[in-house]
């Protein structure tokens, strides 16, 4: 579809930013991180706040996105592929070599947390794990192979603040709630933009 000829409304952009009919930047606003705490370990997370809506029920939420970028440590497995395991040490080693610092945060592995990687016996993505992503680094333990890994797709949180005015995790409800929907939705197609954008670019310049 042509965009000139067919005219559609931008999608809304992350918090913090205005931007004209043009898609043009008219004002972005300096403060855009929320710090959220896991309540299991007391450790925070620092995010990047990309939607800030209210709830059916009038609670103040957030869309964040981890500014560290997420990651997997999977091990080489003889039967499944891979699965995801927590080596902290030896993946914290690994990075350092590539310049890169292992950040320990919330929502982490621990060493009883095994989940099966990629695919189950019928072929069909396993719920809850990213099919597409991209290498970081390999390294080897013990006589097995590990890789590091980071989705493609981005590490999105829905956060509530509560009375304290602490920004929680959302419970299941909240994530269902039609208002929580909609926020997600204008992030993917914001980022489905993006995505178009840049193949956009590259396709010019490789005309060139």
């Amino acid at each position: 579809m042509d965009r000139r000829s067919h005219p559609s409304p931008l999608p809304k952009p992350p918090a913090g930013f205005l931007l004209d009919q043009h898609g043009r930047v008219l004002l972005a606003a300096s403060k855009r991180i929320a710090t959220i705490v896991d309540a299991s370990n007391n450790l925070p997370l620092e995010c990047v706040i990309r939607r800030v809506f209210q709830s059916s029920k009038g609670d103040e939420c957030m869309l964040l996105c981890p500014v560290d970028t997420p990651i997997q440590i999977l091990k080489s497995t003889n039967f499944s592929g891979w699965s995801a395991v927590c080596v902290i040490p030896a993946a914290a080693h690994a990075l350092a070599k590539i310049h890169m610092h292992l950040v320990f945060s919330v929502f982490c592995y621990s060493e009883e947390d095994v989940l099966e990687f990629g695919t189950d016996n019928d072929g069909e993505n396993i719920e809850g794990l990213p099919s597409e992503g991209v290498e970081i680094t390999c390294f080897n333990l013990d006589g097995a192979h590990y890789m590091i890994y980071t989705p493609s797709d981005p590490l999105l949180f829905v956060a509530v603040k509560g009375e304290n005015g602490v920004l929680q995790i959302a419970d299941d409800d909240l994530l269902e709630d039609p208002v929580t929907v909609a926020a997600k939705d204008e992030e993917t197609e914001f980022n489905a933009l993006v995505e178009e954008e840049a193949a956009l670019l590259e396709s010019l310049l490789g005309e060139r």
